[in-house]
């Protein structure tokens, strides 16, 4: 078997393990496997009818071809858009150079001369019945070179890719470019293959680091694309909530005004039915007392925080849930109405979210609110049960199915300390959940 073919099929085998590394996650078509497998024996076939032609653009071409027929084969085995599985044919591919560079550079130094591998390239039999002990051992660190080459790559960045869930990639146009850099990368190997100094060993060494240095790029840019399109879902959903926040605290505030005006009324109607009706005091006080559930406005000198805590005051008084507070709503004025609602809904929803599966006793939820020199302290707590992940930032991660939405809340409230130079934090203790959050009133002006 010719030298060349040889390389071919070998090179079909790498970019098809490379390539499962990154879909193996994804949502795959029935009979996988038996895809997979025939996808692999077509290719072998595209490989052994092209011609044999020792020319550097030819060859160059030959791989791009065999990587080429692997996209709609990937497409065959996935449930997946073409782009996604363009973006993971890429990277498989980007992995297995960067591979094929590794495993050159080490026997390069090992034979202290031209890499075995580069031979490969010219006219040459391939014969198993000329194998030594030398061959053995190229053979050995050829594979040790791949296996801790697709290692390193999948745990930086095949993992990333998330189970069962599509890529949120933006920008075609960034995904193209890597796509054509990579191509760039292959043509120019095989000019340093048929071109380079033989000799200059230590020009050849540095032609491949290069080239390393290249594949990483192209793998970090890649998957920065990732990273960029669940930031912009983020941003998108964040800013699709505030305006939601801020509706809410519109109705909210005229729902409170309007309840509070109704009750005032009905109380004195009360007493006058009671009078006119002869009703004892002690019925009378039954009735407005049943009544005043809906007109426990809270009282914080801040006209928004009192919407918020009134709201969610009448909520725990029907799940009964204890809201305790105490507040200095002064020291918000300096910030915006809507960013004070959507703190403080937000926080209060998790609070109430999470006590009202605990047992009545440990209903819990309080809220704090006072002024330290030029900063000002924000805590909510809240009792809870089983176990909180947080994330890298030290955040919760959220429970619930629908991630795009959910888990968004205390990420919310941090931009909102950040936007007011502060900070946001969260800490667990014997069962207690604390959400910190500080903020400068002197860094920023409402407005």
């Amino acid at each position: 078997m010719p030298m060349l073919l040889f390389y071919r099929l070998l090179f079909i085998l790498e970019l098809f393990v490379a390539e499962l590394l990154f879909v193996i996650r994804m949502r795959k078509r029935k009979l996988f496997v038996l895809r997979y497998a025939a996808g692999i024996a077509v290719c072998a076939l595209i490989a052994w009818a092209l011609p044999l032609i020792y020319d550097t653009f030819y060859t160059a071409f030959t791989f791009l071809a065999l990587f080429s027929a692997s996209v709609p084969i990937l497409k065959f085995c996935l449930k997946e858009s073409w782009r996604n599985v363009l973006f993971c044919a890429i990277a498989a591919y980007t992995m297995q150079h960067f591979a094929y560079g590794v495993a050159n550079f080490v026997m390069t130094l090992v034979v202290w001369g031209q890499s075995p591998i580069f031979g490969m390239y010219s006219p040459g039999e391939f014969n198993i019945n000329n194998f030594g002990l030398e061959t053995v051992l190229i053979g050995l660190v050829y594979l040790l070179a791949y296996y801790v080459s697709y290692t390193l790559v999948y745990f930086i960045y095949g993992r990333r890719i998330k189970l069962g869930e599509s890529f949120r990639i933006r920008s075609t146009t960034i995904l193209l470019f890597v796509g054509i850099a990579l191509v760039t990368v292959i043509f120019f190997n095989c000019v340093v293959v048929y071109f380079s100094d033989k000799e200059n060993i230590i020009m050849t060494l540095l032609v491949i680091i290069y080239e390393e240095f290249l594949c990483f790029f192209l793998l970090n840019t890649q998957f920065g694309l990732i990273r960029t399109g669940e930031l912009k879902n983020e941003l998108s959903v964040t800013q699709y909530l505030l305006r939601e926040k801020e509706r809410q605290y519109n109705l909210s505030k005229e729902n409170i005004e309007l309840i509070n005006l109704k009750c005032h009324d009905l109380r004195h109607q009360i007493r006058q039915i009671g009078k006119d009706k002869g009703l004892s005091l002690g019925t009378v006080g039954e009735i407005e007392s049943a009544i005043s559930i809906y007109d426990a406005e809270v009282r914080t000198d801040n006209e928004v925080l009192d919407i918020i805590l009134t709201e969610k005051s009448l909520r725990c008084a029907l799940d009964g849930i204890a809201l305790t507070c105490v507040a200095d709503g002064h020291s918000l004025d300096f910030m915006e109405d809507t960013d004070i609602y959507s703190l403080f809904g937000n926080a209060l929803d998790n609070a109430i979210e999470a006590v009202s599966r605990l047992e009545k006793e440990r209903r819990n939820v309080g809220v704090v609110v006072r002024s330290i020199n030029n900063l000002v302290s924000v805590n909510v707590r809240n009792s809870y049960d089983g176990e909180i992940t947080l994330d890298a930032d030290g955040l919760p991660l959220t429970t619930k199915s629908d991630k795009n939405f959910h888990g968004i809340g205390v990420k919310s409230i941090r931009q909102i300390a950040e936007k007011y130079n502060g900070t946001c934090s969260v800490s667990l203790n014997n069962g207690v959940f604390n959400l910190n959050v500080l903020v400068a009133r002197k860094n920023y002006r409402k407005g």
